[in-house]
Formats: C-alpha cells, structure tokens, sequence
C-alpha cells in the first residue's frame, strides 16, 4: 500500500502535471473562408478602368482552390494582378483562374496605397 506522504505527493505531481498541460498554447495557422467577388473580364476591367487604375505588378501568387471534392490539398499557380491610381490612391489586387473558370477574382480593393521602395519611408 502507498502511504500518505506518496499519495499526496502523487495528487500533488497529478496538479502540477495537469496545470502544465493546459497552459501551454498551441498556435497554428488555420484555413479561413473570405468573401470576394468574382466575375468575367468585362465586369472586372470595366470597374478598374472607372477608378482609372493602371496595372504595377503581375505574379504567380500559390493559393488553395475549391474542387468538387472539396479544398485541394496541393495549392495551385494562379496569376495575380495590382491596379493602383496613384493620383487617388485606390488600387484593387485581383487574380486569374484560367480556363475552364476564366474568373478574374478581386482578392482586395481599397484607398490610401502607398508605395515604399528601397525601405519604409
């Protein structure tokens, strides 16, 4: 049989161990749903040229899309595109799903762009 002292140091040890499991953060990145707006290259252009926006940068931006299946699990290449007016400040990020979508996506649109090359200025 355990004697006193044991089982008090085992309740004791069982604390401890307990309160040390449960105040330790575990942080990781998760997978969120965004709204945005999609739709064919008239609709999209037409909205960018009204705000009198030019493109400044094109990349292949690695990004998850939806299948039947679901999320895929391997992200795929997708081209992604800036317009800024410097004269407004507005500027709109969208990106291209190529056939069999052919779906130009506005990821992000706004006011206030400022532009830092060379480092924050």
């Amino acid at each position: 049989m355990f004697s006193f002292n044991e089982i008090i140091l085992w309740i004791f040890s069982l604390i401890i161990g307990l309160f040390i499991a449960y105040s330790c953060r575990l942080e990781a990145g998760e997978w969120n749903d965004k709204p945005i707006m999609c739709g064919n290259e008239t609709e999209t252009f037409d909205a960018i040229k009204a705000k009198k926006e030019e493109l400044v940068f094109t990349a292949v931006q690695l990004t998850k899309v939806r299948s039947i299946q679901g999320l895929a699990k391997k992200p795929v290449g997708v081209e992604i595109r800036m317009f800024v007016n410097a004269g407004t400040g507005t500027y709109t990020i969208v990106e291209y799903h190529p056939p069999p979508y052919k779906t130009y996506c506005v990821l992000s649109f706004g006011q206030r762009f400022q532009i830092f090359v060379g480092g924050v200025q």
